[in-house]
């Protein structure tokens, strides 16, 4: 179960749109600003909602990211070729002619 995230008036989060602060709390709702001015009425439960999906999808993009680090580093294996002696030209071109 997560633990609730205590919003508090002056601190600064972020969210798909970018960083905030919490400008208001009152009760189920709470004001918030962007850095570019713009602001919302929003609830504090809708936020966190938000904060721990972006958590969570960072976390998913840093495994991918490990995941794909080990596969370029891990050397492949190559197939084994066995070398086949070349052919003799001129023996093959006088067997075709006679």
């Amino acid at each position: 179960m997560t633990s609730v995230l205590k919003f508090e008036v002056g601190s600064t989060y972020e969210n798909m749109k970018g960083a905030y602060e919490v400008v208001s709390i009152h009760r189920d709702s709470m004001k918030i600003r962007w850095d570019d001015g713009s602001e919302a009425v929003t609830s504090p439960d809708l936020q966190q909602r938000i904060i721990e999906r972006m958590a969570l999808e960072k976390k998913a993009e840093a495994a991918d990211e490990a995941a794909n680090e080990k596969k370029i580093k891990k050397p492949r294996k190559k197939a084994s070729v066995k070398a086949q002696p070349a052919k003799n030209v001129e023996n093959t071109l006088s067997d075709s002619i006679v």
